[in-house]
């Protein structure tokens, strides 16, 4: 059964309206780097920012474009947050990443780091894995000039940028670069692609599983699919992972290997908060303009990144808007049921 008559009313009027278009798997690369810009007109207009700064930062094989957002002016270090944007290591850019940071860093009051790693196909594996290792490191080394806390350091990643950023704080755990907390958004986490959920949504729920195939064949062919670097699902320990959050969307063919990801670090003893979003798709994260849940998405978000932010800083964000006043608890996130991927 694929849910189809449990699609949210706001999803099934997206599909519907997008449902001419024709599939990633059906563009030229450079095409679908354009088709991605209707990202834009499904956000709502950005929030105000203290200060957003564009620089360029050293990356292993190329200077790499990041946008640092503050929320507020602030006198002491701030946590500080580092975006991986998603669009399957292939198409996307800063610009699509906008308006989500934004209200990332409005929500929680952190200063927030995006990125544009280098894309696939003219970059493969392990090139924008590299670049987001750096990125990371880099933050932590340069805390003090970007006034934040190195200590306080939290990475975030949707879809592809999910992997990334499963892959990125694996990486970097045990090292002296300490990632306080991770989230990954609907994240591409197995490159096998067998879960049961991609028979189930194979096909019209925006991203299809012929999609996810032409963003893995560009990202690493058919080599390194056991490689956790590629497919974090296929580590062999958890038990080292920080404070993590989950989330899926119940009509999405990266659904089941997301919440079996979950269980695992559960079974391993990390901190997890999973949560499903029922009657959502792919993507939903970017599409607050005409998703009213991909606000809820946020609020949950920033709600799980202030409280384990919180649990080891002595005060609240200074000079910042309370993150309460946006975010509603983290206890309100329902727990994963789930364990192993089930077809629903």
């Amino acid at each position: 059964m694929n849910e189809a008559t449990a699609l949210h009313p706001q999803a099934r009027a997206h599909l519907a309206a997008a449902a001419t278009a024709p599939g990633i798997a059906a563009l030229s690369v450079t095409a679908a780097r354009s088709a991605a810009l209707a990202y834009l007109d499904l956000q709502r207009p950005a929030p105000a920012m203290a200060q957003v700064e564009h620089r360029f930062i050293p990356g292993p094989t190329a200077d790499l474009p990041v946008r640092i957002y503050r929320p507020a002016p602030a006198r002491e270090p701030q946590p500080v947050i580092v975006v991986l944007h998603g669009s399957g290591w292939v198409i996307g850019n800063l610009d699509l990443v906008d308006e989500p940071a934004r209200v990332l860093a409005r929500d929680t009051g952190y200063v927030v780091l995006a990125v544009n790693y280098q894309k696939a196909p003219e970059h493969p594996f392990p090139v924008p894995l590299q670049d987001c290792v750096a990125t990371v490191r880099w933050v932590h080394t340069n805390a003090d000039k970007l006034g934040v806390d190195p200590n306080l350091l939290a990475v975030v990643g949707d879809s592809a940028g999910g992997n990334l950023a499963a892959a990125t704080t694996a990486e970097l755990a045990g090292t002296d670069v300490a990632v306080a907390a991770q989230a990954l958004l609907y994240p591409a986490l197995d490159r096998r692609m067998t879960a049961p959920s991609y028979a189930g949504f194979a096909r019209g729920f925006g991203l299809d599983a012929a999609d996810m195939a032409w963003f893995w064949n560009h990202y690493v062919g058919d080599r390194a699919g056991a490689d956790p670097r590629v497919s974090p699902l296929r580590a062999n320990s958890f038990a080292h992972l920080p404070p993590t959050f989950v989330a899926t969307a119940s009509h999405d063919v990266l659904r089941d290997e997301a919440e079996t990801y979950a269980g695992l670090l559960r079974d391993a003893g990390v901190d997890v908060l999973a949560k499903r979003y029922p009657g959502m798709i792919h993507g939903f994260w970017w599409m607050d303009g005409v998703l009213d849940d991909a606000r809820t998405l946020q609020r949950d978000l920033a709600a799980f990144l202030v409280e384990r932010m919180s649990a080891t800083r002595p005060h609240p964000p200074n000079a910042a808007t309370p993150a309460s006043a946006h975010a509603t608890s983290s206890a309100t996130l329902a727990p994963l049921t789930p364990i192993a991927p089930r077809i629903v």
